[in-house]
């Protein structure tokens, strides 16, 4: 955070017989935000968020906003915001299970319907001490959600059944790798910027990713001619500051930041819901809709209670409170009316 004095010699000269001055006297902010790509769905939220506590500030808080992924990828920004390379980004516990591996419970697969709900408990759990410590332990303050999207299905060639599935090579993480893990289907783990070629060479025929929004963005509705517009999980990606950065600043811009925080909680999913209309149009005129059969779909509730079990199973071999974290997000689930 880069503080930029404005006091001129004489208010310096009077400072010195008072107590520190306040915001509004002395000081703008400058606080230094890097999105690990280009202004999209991903960053909808924070740059609603940036542009409201720049205007609930009066201007007296400014963001540097880096777009492109310039200072990093997406799994390198939770280590980033640590040392301070940047003070505020996106990231996801998903690509980052070993520094977060409580919070990651958000991407436990079909948990809930209702996003809203999703992202409102998702709140909520981060600030709990057992899921803030791992925030805390890697010197960040966490703030709100950011684009926690649905994670859908597309594919070359319709898939209606389990074996449908598992004749398919698939490119998939989080809860949806979970699950098909526990079906002992292969997951094709390929970074995101080389899955389209992979996926026109077929060197896999399906992928479980942010869809509808991403997949329209980045093509796969004219790659893949099957879509299962069915939620596998939802990604998490909480926006954190670096923990110094948020300690120096003053009471009254952290109550700023605090009101909006709260705000965009609601305000992320509805933004990304807006930016899907199109996508959903979209997809609907390249892809056919073909979704697993209502039998085969009850199938996969009981695979994905023991991929729930698999998680609480591998936490707590680490010594974590996984059960605990569970039960906890599922009755914050319940309370948000998932």
């Amino acid at each position: 955070m880069k503080l930029v004095k404005t006091l001129c010699a004489s208010a310096l000269v009077a400072a010195a017989t008072l107590v520190a001055p306040t915001l509004s006297m002395a000081e703008e902010i400058n606080l230094k935000y890097h999105a690990y790509t280009g202004k999209g769905p991903s960053n909808l939220a924070t740059r609603w968020f940036m542009d409201e506590v720049e205007k609930r500030s009066d201007g007296k808080v400014k963001f540097t906003r880096i777009f492109g992924g310039a200072l990093g990828k997406l799994s390198g920004q939770p280590e980033n915001i640590k040392v301070g390379a940047f003070d505020m980004g996106e990231f996801s516990p998903v690509y980052n299970p070993g520094l977060f591996p409580l919070a990651n419970v958000t991407s436990l697969p079909f948990m809930t319907e209702n996003p809203m709900a999703h992202v409102q408990a998702g709140h909520d759990l981060f600030q709990t001490p057992a899921v803030e410590a791992e925030f805390t332990a890697m010197n960040q303050k966490y703030l709100f959600p950011g684009q926690w999207g649905s994670i859908q299905l597309l594919s070359h060639d319709p898939i209606r059944t389990i074996a449908d599935l598992k004749s398919a090579k698939i490119r998939a993480h989080g809860g949806a790798a979970e699950i098909l893990k526990e079906l002992d289907i292969t997951v094709y783990g390929i970074p995101w910027g080389e899955l389209p070629a992979a996926a026109e060479r077929r060197v896999v025929t399906a992928a479980i990713i942010g869809a509808p929004a991403d997949a329209y963005a980045f093509g796969f509705g004219e790659i893949f001619s099957y879509w299962d517009d069915v939620d596998w999980f939802y990604f998490p990606m909480p926006v954190s500051m670096n923990l110094d950065t948020w300690n120096a600043l003053p009471d009254d811009v952290k109550a700023v930041i605090e009101e909006v925080r709260d705000e965009t909680v609601a305000q992320a999913r509805n933004l990304l819901e807006e930016a899907e209309v199109e996508a959903v149009a979209a997809l609907k005129e390249q892809t056919e809709i073909v979704k697993l059969d209502e039998a085969e779909q009850a199938k996969m509730q009981g695979v994905r209670d023991a991929a729930w079990q698999s998680w609480v199973e591998a936490r707590e071999a680490d010594g974590l409170a996984g059960q605990a974290v569970l039960d906890d997000f599922l009755k914050l689930l319940k309370e948000h009316g998932g």
